[in-house]
């Protein structure tokens, strides 16, 4: 059955874009409140953060590495997103989950979070700071139904605000015409998708960007290897554990290279066709 379309509601309670928003399909019960770590002040004076919540702490999405995400549940989201904003650094925005009229349990919230920590991990979009997902709650058939249509609201809604947890990078795992980029010391291997570049699994990477890398070139390496995606190859090269989506060509590139490059002029076909000449230029009819 095809997608129905869908009304979605954003309301800015302070009247700040940036700030915490509301957001719900108009139809469904279920609704997500998400604010930057910046304005916990604002979001803990909303009445929503009163009721029982599955929650989502957040990295940056578009900074170059995977980014990062806790989900956990709570009947006192307050006090947790205290504690959490003191002992963890990573994130830097919040989405809870709620329901609107209040109807959400512990039975509720439980399932939804170990569903959501299971899906999150088989989509391998953002990097999960929970571990594995433990074991599948009970839960009674009739109200297992109710909690999955509740996941399908809950995954529209992240997707919406922009953090989509839930769905697997596009192109990530399918057959694509494959491009090459070669330098001193690295040899990767990927393809252009809809939502950026994969660097396939197997890449072998340089392992110590050069003097000249730009920060954003350093960072993104450091993240790879301290998180195992880079793993050592040899002496002076790593290896790509898994595949992985960039944001753009000249990123996976530059990680390939350790170094800054312009990803549409380094990646080249078999034949040596450059992914500009593939792409970007076309001849006149």
């Amino acid at each position: 059955m095809p997608n129905r379309g869908q009304t979605i509601g954003i309301y800015l309670p302070n009247g700040e874009p940036r700030g915490v928003r509301l957001a719900g399909i108009t139809t469904r019960i279920v609704q997500a409140i998400q604010a930057p770590k910046t304005k916990l002040g604002r979001l803990f004076e909303r009445p929503e953060v009163n009721h029982v919540a599955l929650y989502f702490l957040l990295s940056p999405v578009n900074n170059g590495a995977r980014p990062r995400v806790y989900i956990g549940q709570t009947e006192d989201l307050v006090t947790r997103l205290k504690k959490h904003n003191t002992e963890k650094d990573f994130w830097t925005s919040v989405v809870a989950v709620t329901s609107k009229t209040e109807s959400f349990t512990q039975v509720h919230v439980r399932y939804l979070e170990w569903l959501s920590i299971d899906r999150a991990s088989a989509a391998g979009r953002f990097t999960l700071e929970n571990g594995n997902a433990g074991g599948k709650p009970f839960i009674p058939e009739a109200l297992e139904s109710d909690v999955l249509d509740a996941f399908d609201t809950t995954t529209t809604l992240l997707s919406t605000l922009g953090f989509p947890v839930f769905e697997p990078p596009a192109g990530v795992g399918e057959v694509r015409e494959p491009f090459f980029c070669r330098g001193k010391l690295g040899e990767g291997m990927g393809a252009l998708v809809e939502d950026g570049f994969v660097l396939y699994r197997g890449s072998v990477c340089r392992r110590e960007p050069i003097p000249s890398a730009s920060p954003g070139v350093v960072s993104a390496h450091a993240e790879l290897q301290s998180s195992g995606l880079l793993n050592r190859h040899s002496e002076d090269q790593m290896i790509l554990t898994e595949d992985y989506l960039c944001s753009s060509p000249s990123l996976a590139a530059s990680i390939v290279l350790a170094r800054n490059a312009n990803g549409w002029q380094e990646w080249k076909s078999e034949n040596g066709r450059t992914l500009d000449e593939v792409y970007r230029q076309t001849s006149e009819n």
